[in-house]
């Protein structure tokens, strides 16, 4: 897109270049395999560290790039065009990165941030339970003070790099309960094998092959008094804190999986020949190409537009609503169709069509569905 390109600075293109680098050098030569063994991609985690793509939003004290919101969305999208499953995994990574950062203490953030941004450690935010979804109210997790901290019981559902991850952010309600506040806290625990009372079942999915996700359980995990991140009480407002820019990244990844989709059509269309002419020439097909294009665009412009809203001013609800559900619709409209100008051999297993068509699929689900994502822009514009 022109009016994008013109916008960005040196900065954002350098770091869109150490992405490309990454997913070209790096990621291209792993994909199928971690695509048939679905197993935790920790090589290609710690090269994205190396890159500086755990990074890009934390100062340079830490080991980040220091840059802001539009590089994040630029090597996000890139890195999801080879594989949805390794950017999902470093967006997971990275809204486990980013509290620490805001509501850590100096001691947190230099005990944490700069394995993280080294890829060195996983992050993963554990929020959703299987019975009350993300509702602070309804929230059945709880840390009861003990003598030397607090005392985890619970469950969780999701939570990407959960059971993998080398720290939690556990959101549970503090007992006893606070008279001011519904007692909803984050605490720091440490992976899975680390600590006594704390398992992990890992979920199966038809796609995102590689990227870790399923149901957590603790049962009277022992942390110390440290492990408390930010203040009592402020539990959800520091797993929300990041909303605009979880909801953008999905957007982002979303374009990413329809541009590789859409890029592998376009060549297939012109090289496939059928009756003595490229399948191209076909109208029917043309139809569908200038559909795919044109919806990608537009998707790129809300994503890019709400980048740039909380790249200046922190965000907009509105926008990065707007961002995730369109591209979420656009991921699967372009997967799908570029599937059908293959024809049955999109459906093969040796294309990619059928893995991003697979990939695609989630994004309308998670990190809030199409539907509720349609009710905020709605209640946002009308002022309700």
């Amino acid at each position: 897109m022109e009016l994008l390109e013109r916008s960005l600075s040196d900065e954002h293109r350098d770091i869109r270049d150490r992405a490309d680098t990454f997913a070209e050098d790096v990621l291209a030569p792993r994909v199928e395999a971690i695509e048939a063994n679905d197993e935790f991609p920790r090589d290609v985690i710690e090269a994205a560290g190396d890159a500086g793509l755990l990074g890009i939003m934390v100062p340079e004290e830490y080991g980040g790039l220091d840059s802001d919101f539009i590089s994040y969305a630029l090597a996000l999208e890139r890195v999801a065009r080879e594989s949805g499953a390794v950017a999902e995994t470093i967006q997971g990574h990275t809204f486990a990165t980013l509290p620490i950062l805001q509501h850590g203490t100096e001691a947190q953030r230099e005990a944490y941030l700069p394995e993280m941004v080294a890829g060195e450690s996983v992050g993963s935010m554990l929020l959703t339970e299987p019975g009350a979804g993300s509702s602070p109210t309804e929230l059945e997790t709880v840390a009861e003070e003990s003598d030397d901290g607090y005392r985890l019981t619970g469950e969780k559902s999701f939570g990407t790099n959960a059971g993998v991850a080398d720290i939690h952010l556990v959101v549970a309600r503090k007992q006893p309960q606070p008279a001011d506040s519904h007692g909803v806290s984050v605490f720091l625990v440490p992976g899975v094998g680390e600590v006594s009372g704390f398992r992990f079942d890992r979920a199966e999915f038809m796609g995102m092959r590689g990227h870790v996700t399923g149901d957590s359980t603790l049962e009277g995990v022992e942390v110390g008094s440290d492990a408390l991140l930010g203040n009592v009480g402020e539990g959800f407002r520091i797993a929300m804190g990041t909303i605009d820019m979880a909801r953008t990244g999905l957007g982002a990844i979303g374009t990413g999986i329809a541009q590789a989709a859409h890029d592998e059509a376009v060549d297939y269309a012109s090289e496939r020949r059928q009756g003595g002419n490229a399948i191209g020439e076909y109208q029917a097909v043309q139809v569908l190409v200038a559909k795919m294009g044109t919806r990608l665009d537009a998707a790129r412009h809300l994503v890019y537009e709400s980048a740039a809203a909380i790249a200046t001013n922190g965000g907009n609800t509105r926008k990065s609503s707007q961002a995730k559900y369109y591209a979420s619709d656009v991921s699967e409209f372009v997967t799908r169709n570029a599937m059908q100008i293959y024809g049955g051999k999109g459906y093969r297993t040796d294309y990619p069509l059928e893995r991003y068509f697979r990939d695609a699929k989630i994004l309308s689900l998670i990190g809030g569905t199409t539907e509720i994502q349609q009710t905020t822009v709605a209640t946002e514009s009308l002022s309700l």
